[in-house]
């Protein structure tokens, strides 16, 4: 049975495009050469930034989606707020996939060997996070590892493309512990429905306060480490995540109500950041 473009769209999760996509054009705004680019390295940029749209949206939700089918038929969140692939189109959606990579393959002998491997990691943790036989997602804590490594490799494609290695590493440690706590927060409402199709995740080896907990600790520790580089900006969402956070602690039944707000959030803060990072390397 043939997907529709509708259901590629959807399939594609639009409102988390930018995780990927907005941590690749972070990356490429963190490079601080902007405007010097030559021509080839600008229509890679260019090219790769069509690639972490729909393509590789497509290929990392539609390989959860898969890998995910028995744990989404028992998950209200998938079911009410998403939609769960039906299993007789799974077919098609793997060859959607292929032909969806297969027009970017090329690039990948066109870019430097810091940006392959960058590329190599995140297409591995895309797969491996929920295919087996790795299935990172049912092993914590690799499932908050693999997790964080595939929103967080895209920034490191588009760095080593601009052509410059001189990456700050404590900055990619600070987003990697802001994923483990966007990862975790997100697995809370999934618990029940992960335990019935015998998924683990560490939302379950914590326990659904000890895991809020978890991400509240998360993300102080990212926005202090922002605070290192992007000053005040980097307190100011913290905040803000952590009054989810807390509010999620003292009123565990709106959990998902506040879970769909994170996705607004989110953008916003991607994109101060990125319009932060645009200024900062212009003036």
């Amino acid at each position: 049975m043939k997907l529709t473009f509708k259901e590629i769209f959807f399939l594609s999760r639009p409102r988390f495009w930018m995780y990927v996509l907005g941590t690749f054009l972070v990356g490429v705004m963190s490079s601080g050469n902007l405007f010097l680019y030559d021509t080839t390295t600008t229509l890679l940029l260019i090219a790769f930034g069509v690639f972490f749209s729909v393509p590789a949206n497509v290929f990392i939700y539609g390989v959860n989606d898969i890998y995910d089918y028995q744990t989404d038929i028992h998950n209200d969140k998938k079911t009410k707020y998403e939609s769960v692939l039906p299993l007789q189109k799974h077919r098609n959606l793997w060859n959607i996939m292929i032909s969806l990579l297969i027009p970017f393959f090329p690039l990948f002998f066109m870019v430097n060997g810091p940006a392959k491997l960058a590329l190599i990691v995140f297409l591995f943790t895309g797969v491996f996070y929920s295919a087996t036989p790795i299935r990172a997602k049912s092993k914590p804590p690799l499932d908050v590892l693999f997790s964080a490594i595939i929103y967080v490799s895209p920034a490191l494609v588009g760095f080593f493309i601009t052509g410059n290695t001189n990456i700050e590493w404590l900055a990619v440690f600070g987003g990697l512990i802001w994923a483990f706590g966007m990862q975790t927060y997100s697995a809370v409402p999934d618990i029940e429905a992960d335990k019935k199709a015998g998924v683990n995740t560490l939302a379950i080896v914590l326990g659904e306060k000890s895991a809020l907990w978890f991400c509240l600790i998360a993300y102080v520790i990212s926005a202090t480490i922002g605070f290192y580089y992007i000053g005040y900006i980097s307190i100011v969402f913290g905040l803000v995540y952590t009054v989810i956070v807390l509010l999620s602690i003292n009123n565990v039944s709106k959990l998902f109500k506040y879970y769909t707000y994170f996705p607004l959030i989110n953008v916003a803060a991607g994109a101060v950041l990125f319009f932060y990072l645009f200024f900062k390397s212009i003036l």
